[in-house]
Parts: C-alpha cells; structure tokens; sequence
C-alpha cells in the first residue's frame, strides 16, 4: 500500500509546503485508490510536519515548494518527494501521479 500526501491550501496544491491549511491524503492499493482523507495540518514547526507525515505512513508527498531540510527528513525515511509541481487541483495530480506523467520543475522554495 502507498500513502500519497498532498499540501492543500484553498482546494488546490499549496504553493509552500509549510503554510498549507490542509493535507489530503490518497492511499493506493495495487495502483487504484481507495481511500481519500483530508486532515488539518499540524503547526508549522520546525521538521513538524515532515515528522507528522513519517508518523502517517505516508510513502510518497507532491508538493510545489518545500524547504531543504523537510526533503532531507523525508528522504531519510525513504520518502518520495516530488517537488516543483505545478499548482492544481490535488485529484487531477493523483491522475498524473497514478498514470507516471506528473511533472516536477524544480523547488519553488527559496530555503
């Protein structure tokens, strides 16, 4: 089972990881979803959120802005982050995510 994390802010992917109102969570089996969870985000704290994500099993995040250190705490628990995602609505980047074309550009975040 994967766990696919997205920082939601106003419905769509949140330009900044941090400073998301919301995640919602996707968890897949054999490449299908079935289960969708959208959950508050805890406090932006350093490494909170990072270290929240790892306590939720989550495999895999999407996010368009991220800071160096959540992606290295990430990393370090063998989490897959996609980074520089272009903003839309989260189903829509499930889509590409679940279909192999979702495309990254780089970290929108400048730390």
């Amino acid at each position: 089972m994967k766990i696919l994390a997205l920082p939601v802010l106003e419905n769509e992917l949140s330009p900044h990881f941090g400073l998301c109102s919301h995640f919602i969570f996707y968890f897949l089996k054999n490449g299908e979803l079935f289960k969708e969870e959208l959950i508050s985000a805890p406090a932006h704290l350093p490494d909170s959120i990072p270290n929240w994500l790892i306590q939720k099993g989550v495999t895999d995040v999407i996010a368009a802005g991220i800071g160096l250190k959540p992606i290295e705490i990430l990393s370090q628990h063998k989490i897959n982050v996609f980074v520089g995602v272009r903003l839309n609505d989260p189903k829509a980047l499930l889509m590409e995510y679940l279909n192999g074309t979702l495309e990254t550009n780089g970290n929108l975040c400048d730390h």
